[in-house]
């Protein structure tokens, strides 16, 4: 246990003893950010976890962080609007330069400055080489920014958004070459963003975005140019495993709230949690929720060491995508058809569930590279 992992357990548990769930579900129908909750999070310094104490932060590690998250959401305290915050001062931290990290960095601790962070493009999908947003270099040292990314979260809303392109065209044969990582402002003349319709309650907007000839300074590269791809990971990896946490904690909170409900719903006089039949779906999801919760914090230990995590990483974003799905699932039959009444608050957690099999990194992907890395089969994608 670190050092301010209690800490860290006690600012949580105060939390959720002064914030309600139903601030964050009412958020998610308006798709705005929970205020209260953040501004919790601000204020106890949790937004600061994972931080260096020198650039505004409180310490600890990606475990410390993934604990928070995870007893949140256990309590139904989502705050998925801070995941771009977390994944992407990683990389800022490790590959920044110091005016980059102080001109940055403190502000995302208070809760004054949010990330984003673009990658996602509708042609490339899951193959993130073939991105065509391209920053192609001037003269002058800058760049010019030109593409169009989607289900970007919180652009509109973030003071800085890590934004992946490409320097150099694709090539097949050398695909993992001229990647790079920007900083780019929002705000920017030149960038256009549009909400998307969803279909679903997230407390947080999606965006689509074009870029239409953004002038890029010379220092807003994170790292070095067309070898970004570590920078990319640095981000990446951490994302899966915090979209794990909260996977999770989402798991844990709806079989709760299921396994209570089962206790009171008789339509034949007796209580349908007597029956095997309830208990076994919700048993069998609570058992695979605590394996993957602890394949993940196996994972986040060893991405705190330095250790390389890629496989790991995706496979615990398979576990608890899949958990949760089946929490989820197991939690609208107990419900039967009130389950899609917005008051139950179960639907919202169901439909996330299935968005969260498809990204980050679809499950049919990350199953064809386990397949690969850990079993060693012949590449099937």
């Amino acid at each position: 246990m670190s050092e301010i992992l209690e800490d860290v357990r006690q600012i949580c548990d105060d939390i959720i003893k002064r914030i309600d769930r139903k601030h964050v579900a009412d958020a998610g129908r308006a798709n705005e950010v929970p205020q209260k909750l953040w501004d919790a999070w601000a204020e106890s310094g949790l937004l600061g976890i994972g931080l260096p104490e020198e650039y505004g932060g409180i310490g600890g590690d990606t475990t410390d962080l993934l604990h928070a998250i995870d007893w949140q959401a256990s309590a139904g305290l989502n705050l998925q609007a801070a995941t771009p915050n977390f994944m992407s001062r990683i990389p800022v931290v490790k590959y920044g330069t110091e005016e980059q990290r102080n001109a940055i960095l403190p502000a995302t601790a208070t809760g004054e400055s949010r990330f984003s962070f673009a990658i996602t493009e509708a042609d490339a999908g899951s193959n993130t080489f073939k991105i065509r947003t391209a920053a192609t270099k001037q003269p002058d040292g800058t760049y010019r920014l030109t593409g169009t990314k989607y289900y970007i979260t919180g652009f509109m809303e973030s003071e800085w958004c890590l934004v992946v392109a490409r320097t150099t065209p694709y090539d097949p044969e050398r695909r993992t070459e001229g990647i790079s990582v920007f900083l780019v402002r929002p705000t920017s003349p030149g960038v256009s963003a549009t909400i998307m319709d969803i279909g679903i309650h997230k407390a947080e907007k999606q965006y689509s975005i074009v870029f239409d000839d953004v002038v890029l300074p010379a220092d807003s590269m994170l790292g070095p140019e067309g070898q970004g791809l570590s920078v990319l990971f640095d981000c990446l990896n951490p994302e899966r495993l915090i979209v794990a946490a909260t996977n999770l904690g989402s798991a844990d909170y709806v079989l709760k709230k299921a396994s209570e409900y089962a206790s009171v719903r008789a339509p034949f006089d007796v209580p349908i949690a007597t029956y095997q039949g309830v208990h076994h779906p919700l048993a069998a999801a609570k058992a695979n929720t605590e394996a993957a919760r602890a394949y993940l914090f196996q994972t986040a230990a060893a991405f705190d060491r330095g250790e390389s995590i890629g496989i790991q990483a995706s496979a615990t974003k398979y576990l608890a995508s899949t958990a949760v799905s089946q929490a989820t699932n197991a939690a609208a039959n107990v419900y039967g058809g009130g389950f899609a009444d917005m008051d139950t608050d179960i639907i919202g957690f169901f439909l996330q569930a299935k968005l969260s099999e498809l990204g980050p990194v679809n499950n049919s992907i990350v199953l064809s590279q386990i397949a690969q890395k850990m079993l060693g089969m012949p590449k099937g994608y």
